[in-house]
């Protein structure tokens, strides 16, 4: 187990010396994102996030389009994050003055943020202000927004 949590700090730090010197640039508060251009990459979980939602009112099922759509940073495999994705970005810090919780230099313009669960018929969202999975009608779009990920969830082993 301790051979694990080492050799995964040990990758992870080897990880982070490489994409530094290739363009890539960290979060000034954590060695946890790393930035470049348009997308932040989380080392914690190996996702890749957009450092912004889609920045306007959308449905659940124009959220899953536009995600799918989604091309940044030159990728085409994005998709709609989970609510387990989504709270993962969730981070409340009580130094700062934004408004809603998130991890990272990621931008949130709405409390809410689509995400692909689904519940027949509600549909999964997660709330940053409140730090908690919610569930809705796909058509409302009284502050939703969404934001794509690409990657899949590479949890620590503790």
């Amino acid at each position: 187990m301790k051979k694990n949590s080492l050799f995964m700090g040990l990758l992870v730090m080897i990880l982070l010396a490489l994409l530094q010197n290739s363009g890539w640039a960290t979060d000034n508060s954590t060695d946890r994102f790393l930035i470049r251009d348009e997308v932040v990459v989380d080392t914690q979980t190996g996702l890749m996030w957009p450092k912004e939602d889609n920045g306007y009112d959308i449905s659940w099922f124009d959220g899953k389009k536009y995600c799918q759509a989604y091309k940044g940073g030159g990728f085409d495999d994005w998709r709609m994050p989970t609510q387990k994705e989504l709270a993962s970005i969730y981070y409340q810090d009580p130094r700062s003055n934004d408004i809603y919780s998130v991890a990272g230099t990621i931008q949130v313009t709405a409390c809410c943020l689509w995400a692909a669960d689904t519940k027949d018929p509600k549909v999964a969202s997660f709330d940053f202000d409140y730090g908690n999975p919610d569930w809705g009608h796909p058509n409302s779009t009284v502050e939703a927004r969404v934001i794509p990920v690409r990657g899949q969830w590479k949890r620590k082993k503790e």
